[in-house]
């Protein structure tokens, strides 16, 4: 696979609590030492390297339940930066190991916890991570928690003319959003597809993705606006637009909504938290129409997106 692979395994975590299934998985392969609710944020990311197939460039092909241990590997293997200068000067980005000392300090002997990188915008860190408050979640990461980072080696796209990553049209998809979304063009996607009529696009159809096109998740505008607007339907049942989860697992890691309604469904509560994350960024008005009625509008969606890795389109 390769770094969105791995983060892929990551978010399929979210929300798991304890005890749990990569803890069994741990034991399994790591003996009686870890019988017990044992510490698991370690043995997180060994589970979701190895779901990648990424053992290799994360774990130098072995299990690690040890933060100092696999932070001192990255380091031994020269692929380990201490957060001594800043985020922005460190140049952590997607798809990085992150350790953290809660004390604050760059020291590799006192690190103390571990997750992925997803994002960096600004003097924050993005991340998921396992065993955070007992449960795998997205978080959002300040430079002075931050001991360092490990950056794999993740294997290379796969060349050829397909990438062989797929993209499953959605309802009212146009292929150029899809091209778009995905940094390629309309017409390199319909050949590759034999599309011959770019208007006529079957939901529930998988399209092939070229190589090096963009697998970040997508979010439409006009969709998300439709689902927010909607009655919501009962927690559940089939949610109205799948991407909602994307925004409401932003808004759980900017601490403005509660894990529990993160269900896709884009309640009352989930309007709540977007009206309180476009206060944050500083808009007004909270009545229905006003710049901060709840509504996602584009400016706030594309930062938010920016900040929690998914794409705004039209």
């Amino acid at each position: 696979m390769s770094r969105e692979g791995m983060i892929a395994a990551a978010e399929k975590s979210i929300g798991l609590r304890e005890p749990n299934h990569i803890q069994q998985w741990y034991r399994e392969r790591n003996g009686s030492d870890y019988n017990g609710n044992f510490a698991w944020c370690d043995a997180a990311v060994s589970y979701w390297a190895t779901q990648a197939g990424e053992r290799d460039a994360v774990l130098f092909g072995t299990d690690y339940a040890y933060t100092v241990s696999h932070a001192q590997r990255f380091k031994n293997a020269g692929q380990w930066t201490a957060m001594t200068n800043g985020i922005a000067k460190s140049g952590i980005r997607r798809g990085d190991i992150v350790f953290f000392d809660w004390a604050g300090s760059s020291e590799i002997g006192k690190i103390d916890h571990v997750g992925i990188v997803t994002s960096v915008s600004g003097g924050y860190v993005y991340t998921i991570e396992g065993n955070t408050l007992n449960v795998c979640a997205r978080r959002v990461r300040g430079v002075r928690e931050i001991a360092g980072f490990g950056r794999p080696k993740y294997k290379a796209a796969s060349g050829g003319s397909s990438s062989g990553a797929t993209y499953t049209v959605e309802a009212g998809d146009t292929l150029g959003e899809i091209a778009a979304a995905h940094g390629t063009t309309v017409e390199i996607l319909a050949d590759l597809n034999g599309i011959k009529d770019p208007n006529k696009l079957g939901a529930g159809r998988k399209l092939k993705l070229p190589a090096g096109a963009s697998t970040a998740k997508v979010v439409s505008l006009a969709k998300l606006i439709k689902a927010f607007k909607a009655d919501a339907p009962k927690s559940g049942t089939p949610v109205s637009y799948a991407p909602v989860e994307y925004v409401e697992d932003a808004l759980v890691s900017e601490g403005l909504l509660s894990s529990r309604y993160a269900d896709g469904h884009a309640g009352t509560a989930t309007r709540s938290a977007y009206s309180l994350y476009q206060q944050r960024l500083g808009y007004r008005g909270t009545q229905p129409g006003g710049d901060a009625d709840g509504t996602p509008g584009k400016s706030t969606l594309t930062t938010l997106g920016k900040a929690h890795g998914f794409t705004v389109v039209a």
